[in-house]
């Protein structure tokens, strides 16, 4: 399947995202809405009965973890929801998330845990196979992605990738394939919301661990703290001014 952006420039991606995110029968208002569902009940969910019963709160569940489950639910919520367009893929050769009425508009959910805002691909994304074709029409097409750290949602993506722009690690023993700025920036559309205030100042570039415990001493924690910080502390209200209206 030849990519949407073959012969485009990079000053034109973005415009081509714009249309096919438009054309997409899945709306990021619903993307929002059902992330946010789940993200929700995710963490609601318990494991066991009565008094065997614990909380996925009170588990140290790994990223990857956390990211599979919210996949499963996201799925699930659309199919309950739509059951003739939407549900759930069934086999490694489906996406993550199936439009029953025309495979072109399925979805792949990539999630990443890490405390920033990129996500990442196994390896085989980066790499090329022998059957290039058969790769890139599991590889290309709509993605949502998702950034989460600990139990907060802090960032929904809504766009295209191709199999090319995953770049594998170039340390032989790399696990993970990596998508450069621009397509971070031409190809995902970033989905706003009142969520994004949540998500700790750690994800604001500039600000590394030491500064996130100084301004945790300060009260200052999320987002939405950095921008009602009343104080006098200098550094904070630099980050402040330059975070200025942060998009929700």
């Amino acid at each position: 399947m030849p990519s949407p952006y073959d012969s485009l420039s990079e000053k034109e991606w973005l415009a081509k995202t714009q249309y096919l995110v438009n054309q997409h029968p899945l709306k990021c208002e619903t993307i929002r809405r059902v992330a946010l569902k789940c993200w929700h009940t995710l963490w609601s969910t318990t494991i066991g009965e009565g008094e065997l019963s614990i909380s996925l709160w009170e588990l140290d569940v790994p990223a990857t973890v956390t990211g599979y489950f919210f996949e499963k639910l996201f799925a699930k919520e659309l199919e309950t929801e739509f059951p003739h367009l939407w549900r759930g893929g069934r086999s490694k050769d489906e996406k993550d998330i199936v439009y029953i009425p025309d495979e072109f508009y399925s979805i792949e959910i990539k999630s990443s845990g890490q405390l920033g805002l990129k996500v990442f691909g196994n390896r085989s994304y980066g790499q090329n196979v022998e059957n290039s074709e058969m790769e890139k029409k599991e590889k290309s097409g709509y993605y949502i992605t998702v950034n989460f750290y600990e139990r907060t949602l802090n960032l929904l993506r809504f766009g295209w990738i191709d199999h090319e722009d995953w770049k594998a690690q170039k340390a032989a023993t790399g696990q993970a394939a990596g998508l450069s700025d621009a397509v971070y920036r031409h190809k995902l559309l970033e989905i706003s919301g009142e969520y994004r205030l949540d998500a700790p100042i750690g994800i604001v570039k500039g600000i590394g661990a030491k500064t996130s415990q100084d301004f945790s001493a300060e009260g200052v924690q999320t987002i939405r703290d950095l921008q009602n910080y009343q104080g006098n502390n200098s550094k904070i209200l630099k980050f402040k001014e330059k975070l200025g209206e942060y998009e929700t």
